[in-house]
This record gives C-alpha cells, structure tokens and sequence, in this order.
C-alpha cells in the first residue's frame, strides 16, 4: 500500500509539473527579442532560479554581517558590564572596609595554624 501511494502521488507531481512548464501563457524577453519554443519554460525557470540564487546569496551575507556587528556588540556590552562591577568594587571599597578587618584577622589565625601545623610535620 505504501509503494502504491508514492507511485501514485510522484505520479501526480509529474502530471502537474509537465502541465504547469508545458502551457504556452509565459512570455519572456531576452535584451528586447522574445523567446519562445519548447525550451521557453526551461530559460524562464533557469533565470528564475538565478534571482532566487542570487537573493539567497544575498540574504546569507547580510546575516553574516548582522551576526559579525552583533558579536562586536555583545563584546562591548561584556566591557562595560566588567568596567561597571570593577567601578562598583572600586567605590564600595571604603564600606568594605570594616567587614574585611575581621576577615583579616580570621585568615592570620588560619595561616598561623598552617604554619604550625607544616613545622610540625617537618620537624617529624
């Protein structure tokens, strides 16, 4: 049943594409002449796609240059953040100041026993 409903549907393609490129309605100029004959549909398809080619082309780059611009914004914003934090760092210093007093004298009294703790072993 499957391969029958393939058949059949390529078969209906089929039939609606040779019915769409063998109408004689499409009219196309080349440089002023008209073109006509069997192969009319097939120069008119051709330079169809060539547009279609060429946007496409077109789109890609202007993507690619979006992204490229946008990169180069997101690494200014990342600056500008990092300069604000280190800003903020910088004035809130003196407001620290009396929350790293303790702090210094914690990592003294660690650092003290480290080193008690190492002439210890050495000395073993």
């Amino acid at each position: 049943m499957k391969k029958l409903l393939t058949f059949v549907l390529i078969v209906m393609l089929a039939c609606l594409f040779l019915d769409k490129i063998g109408g004689s309605d499409m009219h196309m100029q080349f440089h002023g002449d008209d073109i006509d004959g069997p192969l009319e549909w097939l120069f008119g398809l051709v330079f169809a796609g060539g547009g279609l080619l060429i946007a496409a082309i077109a789109l890609v780059c202007a993507a690619v240059v979006t992204g490229v611009v946008l990169a180069g914004v997101g690494v200014v914003l990342i600056a500008v953040v990092a300069l604000c934090v280190a800003l903020a760092l910088a004035l809130s210093t003196p407001v620290l100041l009396p929350l790293l007093i303790p702090v210094a004298i914690v990592w003294l009294i660690v650092s003290r026993k480290h080193k008690q703790a190492q002439a210890r072993q050495h000395s073993l």
